[in-house]
């Protein structure tokens, strides 16, 4: 009987995900710094109402699904963040004003981590406790509670609750990477031009167990390094 109303809520779920699905279109578009022609790469591009997050390539390319009445969140370091509600789902042009970048690291950083504390606050009220990923142990019959170990895997909620938890995770490495790799810190080192600071960034983006591990010199030998390599190209 149990099995019976999993497998009812699962069937439900494909066909509300499917009935969006179905009203979704790819919805394309191009992010420039404010007042100029400048393209910006490595924004993300987040649709709140699916918590579909994208990011746009080097041109300053993006494409996520949408439909109208969604709300498109651009963000970057650097930049001031802007909100979009989508009146059609035709080409978009979107222009970012540009921030104080540290303090902009900072206060997304926080900001990331304060959402991430309260969502899964809100997702603990709905019995979600393992972030949407419940262990296998719980399907044990020796102190296991499978009706949990189900409601996390197959739920709305749980599914709601494993979107933000990847999306955070993707956040908070960003910025941890960007308090040291950033327009500022790679102007100290090399004679970038600021339009080539957007392809640089997206072609060398380090990963964050090395900038973790880096002392300033191994990261700025690696600025140095790369933008070699960047100018060969």
């Amino acid at each position: 009987m149990r099995f019976r109303r999993e497998l009812l809520l699962a069937i439900c779920l494909i066909i509300t995900w499917n009935c969006y699905a179905q009203s979704a279109s790819l919805v394309q578009g191009a992010v420039f710094r404010k007042s100029t022609n400048i393209r910006l790469a490595g924004v993300s591009v987040l649709n709140k109402k699916t918590n579909n997050t994208v990011r746009t390539n080097n041109l300053g390319l993006f494409s996520i699904v949408a439909s109208t009445g969604d709300t498109l969140v651009f963000s970057v370091l650097g930049y001031l963040k802007r909100q979009i509600v989508l009146s059609s789902v035709q080409d978009q042009i979107v222009y970012l004003q540009q921030s104080n970048e540290l303090e902009e690291v900072s206060v997304r950083a926080r900001s990331i981590k304060a959402e991430l504390m309260e969502v899964e606050k809100s997702f603990r009220s709905k019995g979600i406790y393992y972030k949407g990923k419940p262990p296998l142990k719980l399907l044990s019959p020796l102190g296991g509670s499978p009706l949990t170990f189900f409601h996390e895997l197959l739920s709305k909620d749980g599914k709601r609750a494993r979107r933000w938890s990847r999306y955070a995770d993707r956040e908070l490495e960003y910025y941890t990477i960007a308090a040291r790799f950033n327009d500022n810190a790679i102007k100290k080192v090399i004679p970038i031009l600021d339009e080539e600071l957007p392809a640089f960034k997206e072609a060398y983006w380090p990963k964050s167990q090395d900038i973790n591990a880096w002392s300033d010199f191994e990261l700025y030998a690696y600025i140095k390094e790369s933008y070699n390599k960047f100018k060969e190209r």
